[in-house]
């Protein structure tokens, strides 16, 4: 319910109920996975801010600092909490390589095409890169895992992002820009619930 109230008061009640029901079905799916441990908490909060961003970035082509942002903060204390937790604090180190990987391949190709690539994409990847690093560390290996991820999520979200474009090109006759954010979001989603 939160999340409506955080994407303003013009939304309406179609697209209420939409984030409402892409938020349940997203949770539903990572506790699927993760439900029967602590790490369903960060899960969910990665899957609210997850939800929140695409809408915005389908209706804005923008990705707000207000929710990215928030979300960073709530999750990095819990994933630190969860990894403690579990006795597993050296994955906070493929946690950490994997924001600055997810972030720094991002951040080049903001530089190379801004108009490509826009800056709240790159800054979103800091939170989608600390949920892949975290989950792709595995015990005892070099720091391979959390850029396999990383990687499997940013090919995933070029291959959706090209089709949510062509998508949002033939719906909208809009020959511009095309929200990127939400073809990172679901790849990101579809990694933590396959690979794992």
């Amino acid at each position: 319910p939160v999340q409506p109230w955080l994407l303003g008061d013009r939304a309406g009640p179609r697209r209420r109920l939409a984030v409402e029901l892409a938020t349940a079905a997203t949770f539903a799916a990572l506790a699927a996975q993760y439900g029967d441990s602590s790490v369903v908490l960060p899960m969910l909060v990665l899957g609210a801010a997850l939800v929140a961003v695409s809408f915005v970035d389908l209706e804005h082509l923008r990705i707000p600092d207000r929710l990215t942002f928030p979300a960073l903060a709530v999750a990095i204390p819990l994933v630190v909490a969860v990894s403690i937790e579990r006795d597993a604090t050296d994955a906070l180190r493929g946690a950490a390589v994997g924001a600055v990987a997810y972030f720094a391949i991002l951040f080049v190709a903001h530089l190379v095409s801004p108009r490509g690539m826009g800056f709240g994409d790159v800054k979103l990847a800091l939170l989608l890169g600390l949920y892949l690093g975290w989950v792709g560390w595995r015990p005892g290996e070099t720091l391979t895992g959390p850029v396999q991820y990383v990687f499997y999520g940013l090919m995933l979200g070029c291959v959706l992002g090209i089709a949510f474009g062509l998508a949002h090109r033939a719906i909208t006759k809009d020959t511009g820009g095309f929200p990127f954010g939400p073809a990172l979001a679901v790849s990101c989603v579809v990694i933590l619930l396959w690979l794992p």
